[in-house]
C-alpha cells in the first residue's frame, strides 16, 4: 500500500455504520427512532385535552401513558414539569381545605392581623429588563419587593391564574395585568393557588363556591374559569374571617 505497512484488518474509509461488534465495550448501536414523533405527538395531545382542572386520576394516567409509549424523561421534561406542578397545586388545595392557608416568614414588617402566606423570587413584567425581586402574598395585600415596591389590596384583584411559570394578576378596575415570572412552574402553581384563594375571599364574590377547595380547583390548577353551570348552582362565597379590611388605595406601578 504505497510503501506503508498496515497492521490488523484492512477496512476502507466509507460512511457505513460501524457494526456493534466492533464498537468499544459498553457502547451500543441504536437505530434511529423514527416512531418517536408520533408517540410524542400523541402524549402532548393528551396533555392538551386534559380536563380543566385535571384530576389526579387523569394526571396519573398521563404518567402511565408516557411509560407505555417508552418516552424518556429528558424528551418530555417540560411536560413532566407541568404534570408535577398540577399535582402540587392539588396538594396545596387539599391542605388549604383541611387546615387553612400556610403561614410563612414575611420579608418585612406586617400590619397587625396581617399574615404572610407565600413568598418567592420573581421577575416582574414580561421583558428581560424588568425588575427582579420577591413576590409576597399576605392576608391583605399582594406585594412586590424590588427596586420599586408595588402593593395591591386584594379587593382590587379580579383574577389570578398561572401561565407556564408566570403568576398573572388581573386588576378589577382596568384591563391591566401584573405578571410575575417565577423560577419554576411548581412555584407559580402554588403561588397562583394562594393568590386565587385570597382574591376570592377578600372580594366575597356572590358567584362561586363557598368551599375554598372548590374555588381553587375550579379556577386555578390550569388557569381556567369555572363553568357557567357551576357558577349558577354554587352558593355565595364566604369571606375569610382573619384578614382585616384594608383601604382601597394601593401602589400599582409596573402594570403591563
Amino acid at each position: 500500500m504505497s510503501g506503508q505497512i498496515q497492521y490488523g484488518r484492512v477496512r476502507g474509509l466509507t460512511s457505513e455504520v460501524t457494526p456493534a461488534a466492533d464498537l468499544p465495550l459498553g457502547v451500543a448501536s441504536t437505530p434511529l427512532d423514527t416512531d418517536l414523533p408520533r408517540r410524542l405527538g400523541r402524549f402532548r395531545h393528551e396533555l392538551r385535552v386534559l380536563g380543566n382542572p385535571p384530576t389526579r386520576e387523569e394526571l396519573q394516567r398521563l404518567l402511565e401513558m408516557a411509560r407505555e409509549l417508552h418516552l424518556q424523561d429528558d424528551t418530555i421534561s417540560a411536560e413532566l414539569a407541568e404534570i408535577r406542578a398540577s399535582f402540587e397545586a392539588l396538594d396545596l388545595a387539599d391542605q388549604i381545605a383541611r387546615s387553612g392557608l400556610p403561614v410563612v416568614v414575611s420579608l418585612g414588617g406586617l400590619a397587625e392581623g396581617d399574615l404572610c402566606h407565600f413568598v418567592t423570587p420573581v421577575r416582574f413584567g414580561r421583558r428581560r429588563s424588568d425588575q427582579i425581586g420577591h413576590l409576597e402574598l399576605t392576608s391583605g395585600w399582594l406585594k412586590f419587593h424590588g427596586a420599586l415596591d408595588v402593593s395591591v389590596v386584594w379587593t382590587e384583584v379580579s383574577d389570578v391564574h398561572r401561565a407556564d411559570r408566570d403568576i398573572v394578576v388581573a386588576l378589577a378596575d382596568s384591563r391591566r395585568v401584573l405578571r410575575f415570572c417565577c423560577h419554576a412552574v411548581g412555584e407559580a402553581a402554588r403561588g397562583a393557588v394562594v393568590g386565587t384563594y385570597l382574591a376570592n375571599a377578600a372580594r366575597g364574590r356572590e358567584a362561586g363556591p363557598a368551599n375554598p377547595h372548590e374555588i381553587i380547583r375550579s379556577r386555578l390548577i390550569t388557569g381556567g374559569a369555572p363553568s357557567r353551570a357551576s357558577r349558577r348552582s354554587a352558593p355565595p362565597a364566604r369571606a375569610a374571617s382573619g384578614p382585616p379590611r384594608w383601604p382601597a388605595a394601593a401602589t400599582r406601578s409596573g402594570a403591563r
